[in-house]
């Protein structure tokens, strides 16, 4: 997939949000339903959120060689990247669709986040055909069958959910990592943790939390992308789901 993380094509931008109202959020839950949502989970909701505002984001060019356009996605299934040690490759990301986003619950989605992150071959379709991919297809066979989404939008659909996706790659202590991503647009974001803030004229110090969007300037300009991403950041720093 390397000609699709193509950076002429990806603009991104970057801001840090004060993330007290999402920590209180995570306190209150674990009062009530003795869970908190995790601050992934967190991000995936709100990245629904914007994307079912705005479906002028939620779309992708797609389509065989000649005959590709641009295709509006009708679902807001949020892929997500899940760490998997893989032979010879540890760390590898597992990226799949979180199914019907917007209709489950913070805890819902956290939940589903753990089942993927210890899933293996036995317990889930999508990795065992991920793992049997890589295992016993030869190249160039396998590289067609992984970039077969980008030639066949139903695929995509199934298998990589809607032109959105939210990556976490700070989890390893990096405050805050910026790449191009294979999805037209992606939300992530770095490490949640008190820095100094400008609080009205005064410094403070406050929970933190740096966010990023990437998105394929193909798709929309910089003025709509930054009022989808001015919503994105409205809608964690409010914590307002």
């Amino acid at each position: 997939m390397n000609h699709v993380l193509n950076p002429s094509y990806m603009v991104t931008m970057v801001s840090e949000i004060d993330a007290t109202l999402l920590e209180s959020l995570r306190e209150k839950a674990k009062i009530n339903e003795t869970a908190a949502p995790s601050f992934t989970a967190l991000v995936i909701k709100a990245a629904a959120s914007t994307m079912q505002k705005n479906p002028e984001a939620n779309r992708a060019i797609l389509g065989p060689p000649f005959f590709k356009g641009l295709y509006q996605f009708r679902s807001v299934d949020i892929s997500v990247a899940v760490e998997k040690s893989l032979p010879y490759l540890p760390g590898q990301a597992f990226a799949t669709p979180i199914e019907k986003t917007l209709e489950k619950s913070l805890v819902e989605i956290t939940e589903e986040l753990r089942q993927l992150a210890s899933c293996d071959e036995s317990n889930n379709l999508r990795y065992r055909m991920f793992m049997r991919v890589l295992k016993y297809v030869p190249r160039p066979f396998s590289l067609m069958i992984i970039n077969a989404p980008y030639w066949f939008p139903f695929l995509w659909a199934r298998h990589r959910g809607c032109a959105c996706w939210v990556n976490s790659p700070s989890k390893a202590g990096a405050d805050l990592v910026m790449t191009t991503w294979p999805w037209p647009i992606t939300f992530s974001f770095g490490v949640v943790k008190k820095r100094p803030f400008v609080v009205g004229n005064e410094v403070q110090v406050r929970l933190t939390m740096p966010i990023v969007m990437v998105f394929d300037r193909r798709i929309m300009g910089g003025g709509p992308a930054g009022r989808i991403f001015a919503q994105f950041k409205q809608t964690l720093e409010s914590a307002q789901f």
